[in-house]
């Protein structure tokens, strides 16, 4: 890594009367979001699945009223003239103190899960996950205000405050536990039909329950996964993860709620191609946001190295890519052939193989590849919008002009046509050139 210093991307002094403005928004947002929800669960019928998982799923609306208000609370206290904010310095060093113990709290609730509840070594374990608790607790708003802060930094310096110098929507995030997802899918396509939120923490066993009562009672192929964080508002993102991984998280989020209030947002669910474009540009966004964020915070610079040609890999070596890619493609084959039991035996050993060579994946099936073929830069993924991203971004001169290009397409046809349409003039200018 290169740690030279960079610029720095500190964020526009907010007078008084922006900051309250701000808090006044994150207020009106709350409340909107209470009230729709409340609005829509009069007449609520909840699905097989919804009634399967009651036990563990997260509740939203309960969520949104505990954290929300506390949050407006903590702002409006940060804005009394009494109150002293702590130098930049200083927050960053809480902020990485933070995700330090935040990724120690993980790996102890990992420990916990096979311990054994009357285990002397869960006891000891306890009494850590204890400390931690309130260590994390005591400085959490502390920390969730320079996170927001340093991302705002990057968003004022792409162009994306508005008139009176603040960020629409605000940069909010609670940095906790983020839920876990349960994806279900049809057995004989991959298709993510649905998306239901559940708790933290749900043991593997409690997982495996689930998935199989959901393919027992209603023929489908279900995963719970493990999820970064949730665009809610404000956005809940994991704090057991580090400090550069939750700043990309969090500027991912926030680029849902932004593209919420554009075409491409609004149509996230029209297709699974919308869908892939959505969650693709908030990924390479928030990666490019959380980078330079994560520079100005340590001054370390994040590299991101581009995937290799295959001319240059090694071909002895194992790349996990290409085999998860093969994979994906040939259970596609075999469910258009109307194999779908092959289909999922296949899936069944190639996770094994997986196994052999280090790679750790406790289920592959239908769902699975819904899900993570969703982002186009993951290696389950097979679709080519990754690639069309890229060179979109290549062709704008700022972040801040991709993304604000990539917000007004409403189908994956019209973000095609524009990008032929540009690639037609790009040829033009070459060929208008002297030779």
């Amino acid at each position: 890594m290169n740690t030279t210093a960079q610029p720095e991307y500190r964020s526009v002094s907010l007078n008084l009367f922006q900051s309250a403005f701000q808090v006044f928004v994150r207020g009106v947002l709350a409340v909107s979001l209470a009230a729709l929800l409340l609005w829509a669960g009069r007449d609520y019928r909840p699905t097989e699945t919804e009634v399967a998982v009651a036990s563990h799923r997260f509740n939203l609306l309960a969520w949104e009223v505990g954290n929300v208000f506390d949050k407006w609370y903590h702002e409006l206290v940060a804005l009394l003239p009494w109150n002293s904010p702590l130098p930049r310095e200083e927050r960053i060093a809480l902020a990485e103190e933070f995700f330090r113990i935040g990724e120690e709290e993980r790996r102890l609730e990992g420990e916990l899960l096979t311990a054994g509840d009357a285990s002397p070594q869960a006891a000891i374990i306890r009494q850590r996950l204890d400390e931690i608790h309130e260590r994390l607790n005591s400085i959490r708003p502390i920390v969730e205000q320079t996170v927001e802060r340093e991302i705002s930094d990057v968003l004022m310096a792409e162009g994306f405050s508005s008139r009176i110098g603040a960020i629409l929507p605000p940069v909010d995030t609670v940095l906790g536990h983020a839920p876990t997802l349960l994806v279900t899918s049809p057995r004989d396509r991959i298709f993510r039909l649905e998306n239901t939120l559940l708790r933290h923490g749900i043991r593997p066993d409690d997982r495996e329950a689930l998935e199989q009562l959901t393919l027992d009672e209603r023929d489908l192929s279900a995963i719970v996964v493990n999820i970064g964080g949730v665009g809610t508002f404000p956005s809940v993102v994991s704090s057991g993860s580090s400090l550069h991984h939750a700043l990309t998280t969090v500027a991912h989020e926030w680029l849902h709620n932004w593209f919420f209030f554009h075409p491409l947002g609004q149509h996230f669910w029209d297709s699974a191609d919308m869908t892939t474009l959505n969650e693709t540009a908030a990924t390479l966004g928030g990666w490019e946001v959380g980078d330079r964020a994560y520079e100005a915070m340590t001054g370390i610079k994040f590299e991101r190295q581009p995937p290799s040609p295959p001319a240059e890999q090694d071909p002895n070596a194992f790349d996990f890519s290409a085999e998860m890619r093969e994979t994906r493609l040939r259970t596609a084959e075999l469910l258009a052939q109307g194999r779908v039991t092959d289909a999922e035996s296949y899936m069944e050993e190639r996770r094994l193989e997986l196994l052999e060579h280090g790679y750790r994946i406790r289920k592959i099936n239908q769902a699975y590849f819904s899900f993570y073929g969703s982002y186009a830069t993951s290696a389950a993924s097979i679709s080519p919008i990754e690639g069309q991203l890229r060179d979109l971004r290549q062709r704008s001169e700022t972040l801040g002009e991709f993304l604000n290009t990539v917000a007004q397409f409403s189908t994956y046809e019209e973000f095609l046509e524009y990008l032929g349409g540009e690639s037609r003039q790009d040829e033009g200018k070459v060929i208008s050139q002297p030779g």
